[in-house]
C-alpha cells in the first residue's frame, strides 16, 4: 500500500540526537575526571629506582592510596604535601571504607631513589600496624610478563 505523496512532504523523518549529545558529554566528563585524577598523582616530580622485574599495576583496586616520597622526605598524597599523621589518618580512612565494602585496601609507594629509606619505613610501618597487607613500590625500568 503505497502512502500519497502529500504524506511524505508534511512529516519528514527527524532523527532525536538527545541521547546522543548525552553521551558524548558523559565521555567528557569521565575523561576530564581521570585526566585530574593522572594529572594529581603525576604533580611531584620523583626520580623513581630502576628495576629489572617490575610488573605492571594492577588497576583493578577500588581502594589505593598512592603516597609519595620526595629525596627531602617530603610526604605527598596526589599534589597535596602532608606530613606523616596525616598520612597515617589518610591510611586508616582507607582501611575504615575498604573494610567498609569488604575489600582489601592497597597502597602504593613512590619513593624518590636518593630518598633516606627511614621515610619510606615509617610509611610501611604505619602500613602494618593498620593490617594493609598489599604494598607496591613504583619504579621504572623492564616490565615483566610474570
Amino acid at each position: 500500500m503505497r502512502l500519497p505523496s502529500q504524506f511524505h512532504a508534511r512529516s519528514p523523518i527527524r532523527f532525536n540526537i538527545t541521547p546522543l549529545i548525552d553521551v558524548v558529554f558523559l565521555l567528557i566528563i569521565f575523561f576530564l575526571a581521570a585526566s585530574h585524577f593522572a594529572r594529581s598523582e603525576a604533580a611531584v616530580e620523583i626520580n623513581l629506582p630502576d628495576s629489572e622485574r617490575g610488573r605492571r599495576e594492577d588497576e583493578s583496586a577500588k581502594y589505593r592510596l598512592t603516597v609519595t616520597i620526595q629525596r627531602d622526605g617530603t610526604l605527598n598524597i596526589g599534589s597535596q604535601t602532608v606530613e606523616t599523621p596525616m598520612v597515617t589518618a589518610a591510611l586508616q580512612q582507607l582501611v575504615t571504607d575498604a573494610n567498609a565494602d569488604g575489600e582489601e585496601p592497597e597502597v602504593r609507594i613512590r619513593v624518590d631513589q636518593d630518598a633516606p629509606y627511614g621515610h619510606a619505613r615509617l610509611v610501611i610501618q604505619s602500613c602494618a600496624e593498620l593490617g594493609i597487607r598489599h604494598l607496591r613500590f613504583a619504579v621504572t625500568g623492564e616490565v615483566s610478563t610474570q
